[in-house]
């Protein structure tokens, strides 16, 4: 592994993260109708989890000028192009696995994101999370060149669409023209569906690689190990946004200093927590000072823990405890599923046909 993560890397600190990737106007449609419209894309769902730890960031990620959400992080418009636009059409019900059958079309793609968008600046992470082709094999080579470690969302490069609807595709790693990136990048997360579409045992070779398993968490491999990380139940309503929510929790978690496998699990806690919403979740202010008094009280444990002082890829001691402080905290503030069942019947609007909408309103 050519990954390290040095204690003094991972203190939060201004635009420490770089996250590039454009921010997507999701729709979902149900059976002719649209029952939820909604600000999506990776860097939607993960500048959330940042600003829900504190985390500072910067992000690049490019619009039309039909995009009319609020966001934290104002986005590069281009006058010439309209907001990329996502339908996701469900099956009915939820398989075995806990997920639902998902067919995802690219309705609208705005400009890809080019090197000379990023800042010129260095930041510690930087994190590669595109999902409607707009990161370019240059981009990531340049985000390479000035973030001291990179994470990349493998959708960001093996997505491929239709050209006639659109419909979302996966090619192989080796053949969707970054496999020579591999040794610039230091973890690469992908789902189980997405995972098949690489070989880890080769992958892990060159970086760290997290698979996503959905209600079953996630799982760690490096080149000499490999690593389960338990998840947490979850009221299941939505799973638009989970991978992404993870992820975030997770390099949120290095920022802030964690251990892997702890930030890890951290990672697992917001997935958890985006599932039960429809679309970008809302966390409660109240939930959320507690999760970031148990992460202060997790650090601390570490500095009695001399070993710990560079980032490994072990357990450290405590480790089921920190789950389960986290399972505890979640527990205070999840309602029971009927009512999380019911806010998705509100939020079906009145029928509108699906091929009007081709943009934000």
């Amino acid at each position: 592994m050519g990954t390290t993560l040095k204690r003094s890397q991972t203190q939060a600190s201004s635009h420490s993260v770089l996250v590039v990737g454009n921010y997507c106007h999701d729709v979902l449609p149900r059976n002719g109708t649209i029952i939820a419209e909604t600000i999506g894309g990776a860097a939607s769902f993960i500048s959330n989890v940042f600003n829900a730890l504190s985390v500072s960031c910067h992000l690049t990620s490019k619009v039309g000028q039909d995009f009319k959400y609020p966001v934290t992080y104002e986005p590069i418009v281009v006058s010439s192009a309209r907001t990329t636009v996502f339908h996701a059409h469900f099956g009915v019900g939820l398989g075995g696995n806990g997920r639902q059958d998902r067919v995802l079309k690219r309705v609208e793609a705005c400009d890809p994101i080019r090197p000379a968008d990023l800042p010129e600046m260095r930041f510690d992470f930087g994190m590669a999370v595109g999902v409607g082709g707009e990161i370019l094999p240059e981009t990531l080579q340049r985000m390479a060149e000035i973030c001291d470690v990179v994470f990349v969302d493998i959708q960001a490069l093996t997505r491929v669409f239709d050209r006639n609807d659109g419909t979302v595709k996966l090619v192989g790693l080796k053949e969707s023209g970054f496999y020579h990136l591999l040794p610039r990048i230091g973890f690469l997360k992908a789902s189980e569906e997405e995972a098949l579409f690489m070989d880890v045992e080769e992958v892990r070779k060159w970086c760290c690689v997290v698979v996503t398993h959905g209600k079953d968490g996630c799982k760690l491999y490096w080149k000499d190990g490999e690593m389960k990380i338990t998840p947490f139940s979850a009221n299941q309503i939505d799973p638009t946004g989970a991978g992404d929510s993870l992820f975030g929790g997770f390099v949120a978690g290095l920022v802030h200093g964690l251990a892997m496998p702890d930030a890890a699990l951290l990672g697992n806690f917001f997935g958890s927590l985006t599932v039960a919403q429809i679309g970008l979740p809302k966390f409660d202010f109240r939930l959320l000072q507690k999760v970031k008094d148990e992460v202060q009280r997790r650090k601390m444990q570490y500095r009695s823990d001399s070993r710990v002082e560079e980032l490994k890829y072990m357990k450290p001691s405590g480790h089921e405890e920190f789950h389960a402080s986290l399972t505890a905290v979640k527990s205070m503030f999840t309602r029971p599923i009927e009512e999380c069942e019911q806010d998705f019947l509100v939020l079906v609007p009145a029928p509108k046909a699906v091929e009007q909408v081709r943009s934000p309103h």
